[in-house]
């Protein structure tokens, strides 16, 4: 434990050094003093866990102002109901390119700066309307000292071989969405065949409850299509869980977009510039447990994927129409309601 804590501060050391030219950009002082007037500001993310570590992160980065939050899987939801009411309290929405489509489609986002904080325009998205801050992975997640001597699936398509079959447990909403992200690597043929073949050759459990428990437990021992994020954190606080990534690793794509009527519009383009920044992207790896993914990384995993050594797909705006439509054909395989 004392190893971790050490190994966060130093990645908080390191990322802030590296991102101290964002802080001698006038622009990002003229916010900062302009957001010390407004003295708070308000971020909405998809659960509690991946946003209730931003108040403390940031009032440290930045004195005098108060960052208060909502966690839960409604948020755009929400959102956008309450400006359709002309109610108008959330600054920043943080959450998924894919999540984040109908805010856009209703034009609830503005462009900002993003440049000021370090950020190329590669790593922005819906013109200028959403910087890019994280990804997490799915992965295969399993029990350190269940899993057997095979091992969790080297890959996928393993998943279909028969020293697996009825020892997986897997999600309803994420199985699909898995599946949606291979189609982009692999075509949208191969995608729906591996669909149909887990659902019928695998004797995979189907649940909307947490896998947490099933593979706990020993009922099952592999946990297919998991967020790692949420299994970092539980591994961080001393849960036994240990995490497969195959090959090609499947990366939802987050960033953080300021509201365009953001009751503190300062305070929101600061604090949504900050998230993308390195010291931002340590402060949540430092709090989380989860690997900042993002280019600039020091994580090693992180490097070899960004160097192009592990294969890798993720969502963007650009690709979002192909994952949607194969996601439409491989959801009601994996329910048993296809023909």
């Amino acid at each position: 434990m004392r190893l971790n804590i050490l190994v966060a501060t130093l990645a908080i050391c390191v990322a802030s050094q590296a991102s101290a030219d964002f802080r001698d950009e006038p622009s990002v002082r003229a916010l900062y003093e302009k957001a010390k007037g407004e003295r708070e500001v308000s971020i909405w993310g998809p659960s509690r866990g991946e946003v209730e570590w931003i108040p403390a992160a940031f009032a440290k980065a930045f004195p005098g102002l108060e960052a208060k939050f909502v966690g839960d899987n409604d948020v755009m939801t929400k959102a956008i109901a309450e400006a359709r009411a002309g109610r108008n309290e959330v600054d920043v929405m943080w959450n998924s390119v894919t999540a984040t489509v109908p805010m856009m489609q209703r034009d609830l986002g503005v462009a900002m700066d993003w440049k000021a904080f370090g950020l190329a325009p590669e790593s922005t998205g819906f013109d200028g309307k959403m910087g890019y801050s994280n990804k997490v992975a799915y992965a295969i997640a399993y029990m350190a000292d269940k899993a057997g001597p095979e091992g969790a699936p080297k890959s996928w398509e393993d998943a279909l071989l028969e020293k697996y079959r009825g020892k997986m447990v897997s999600s309803l909403f994420l199985l699909p969405r898995l599946i949606g992200g291979l189609s982009l690597a692999w075509g949208e043929e191969r995608a729906l065949r591996f669909a149909r073949e887990l659902t019928t050759k695998s004797d995979l459990m189907l649940t909307k409850a947490p896998r947490e428990s099933f593979i706990e437990s020993g009922e099952r021992m592999f946990a297919l299509g998991e967020i790692d994020s949420g299994f970092r954190r539980q591994i961080r606080d001393g849960k036994k869980f240990a995490l497969a990534l195959p090959e090609p690793v499947v990366l939802v794509q987050f960033g953080a977009s300021v509201m365009s009527k953001a009751p503190h519009p300062s305070a929101a383009r600061l604090l949504a510039g900050w998230l993308s920044t390195p010291e931002g992207r340590a402060a949540r790896t430092a709090a989380t447990g989860n690997i900042d993914y993002e280019r600039g990384s020091s994580d090693p995993f992180a490097r070899r994927l960004n160097a192009g050594e592990i294969k890798a797909v993720f969502d963007l705006p650009t690709n979002m129409a192909a994952r949607d439509e194969a996601i439409k054909k491989i959801g009601p395989i994996i329910a048993g309601q296809a023909p």
